[in-house]
């Protein structure tokens, strides 16, 4: 078994710290610029930052136990601090940190969702109302069906959904595919639906027409063909992609003028550790068609597609960065 390296709490309590600042400020561009910042500073704080978005849905459900978050580290490390509250916060730590028993068991724990996969892993599932669903690199669902409706909940990551025909009722049951900002709802569809790390959520239809209701109610039938982003308030058109989305469920990443940074971003998803980009390269393009199955090795390739050069501190960090 491979053991997920021990991280000092005092780095883990710095990433929650980011954390809580980037929810509470309006200007995210330079939180998250200092941020990028302190994960390049140390491998350890990448690993940190890296454990804590993965984890990110858990955290903010826990932040939603907590006092006023300005305060709720202090509140928390006070020693009269209300005990279910600290227990939560070590549960957190032990989580991050890698302690035995923690982020590992957390990772590969059922409890925590129906289906999950890791960095780099895709699962396919055949439910027992005939749907067919893939998750990405990343992703972790809950299916919770009832006599009156099919009802499915992404807690992050991607999947790729074809509805099915629900044989066992006279009039198939809506499908309700839940997420962050809201709901997706259709009977016949198939469509890819992805959390973009709790900012946004985007959806793509395949076939049929699936309706995307927001958080506050607001409905948008989306036809095939059509891309949308996801938010709290709104569904917003994008533009239609030039390749069709669905390349990663086949274990390739097709790219057509994409930029830098987009592309290592991209390809972050699907391997541990902090992957990044420098600004100096970021807005070089890349068209092509790359396989998933090993994303180091098309981490080097990039050397020797582009003028740049993959630099690696350890196996947790690397960079993409000018060539010298």
């Amino acid at each position: 078994m491979t053991h997920e390296r021990t991280l000092p709490e005092s780095v883990v309590h710095t990433a929650i710290q980011w954390q809580l600042r980037l929810d509470g400020t309006d200007d995210r561009q330079a939180a998250w610029q200092d941020i990028l910042e302190w994960c390049e500073h140390h491998p350890d704080h990448a690993l940190a930052w890296q454990r804590l978005c993965s984890l990110r849905g858990e955290f903010r459900s826990l932040l939603e136990t907590l006092p006023d978050r300005d305060m709720a580290l202090p509140v928390l490390n006070n020693a009269g601090a209300d005990l279910h509250r600290r227990r939560a916060l070590k549960s957190l730590l032990a989580l991050l940190v890698g302690t035995p028993g923690g982020w590992l068991a957390y990772r590969h724990s059922p409890l925590h969702a129906d289906y999950r996969t890791g960095a780099g892993e895709q699962q396919r599932l055949t439910l027992e109302d005939g749907t067919r669903i893939q998750l990405n690199t990343r992703s972790s669902l809950d299916v919770r069906y009832s006599d009156n409706e099919r009802r499915l909940v992404l807690n992050h990551g991607e999947m790729w959904v074809e509805s099915g025909a629900d044989a066992g009722y006279a009039l198939p049951r809506p499908l309700r595919v839940e997420h962050r900002f809201g709901h997706c709802e259709t009977r016949r569809a198939r469509f890819l639906l992805r959390d973009h790390q709790g900012d946004f959520a985007t959806l793509w239809v395949e076939q049929g027409e699936v309706t995307a209701i927001t958080a506050t109610g607001q409905q948008q039938r989306c036809a095939p063909g059509e891309h949308w982003r996801l938010g709290d308030f709104a569904a917003t058109p994008l533009a239609t992609p030039t390749q069709p989305p669905t390349a990663w469920t086949s274990g390739m990443l097709v790219v057509d003028d994409m930029r830098l940074e987009e592309f290592v971003a991209e390809l972050a998803r699907y391997r541990s550790g902090h992957t990044g980009c420098d600004p100096a390269v970021a807005d070089l393009r890349l068209s092509g068609v790359f396989q998933l199955d090993h994303p180091d090795a098309l981490m080097e390739d990039l050397g020797r597609l582009l003028p740049v050069e993959v630099v690696w501190r350890t196996s947790w960090w690397v960079r993409v960065m000018a060539r010298a």
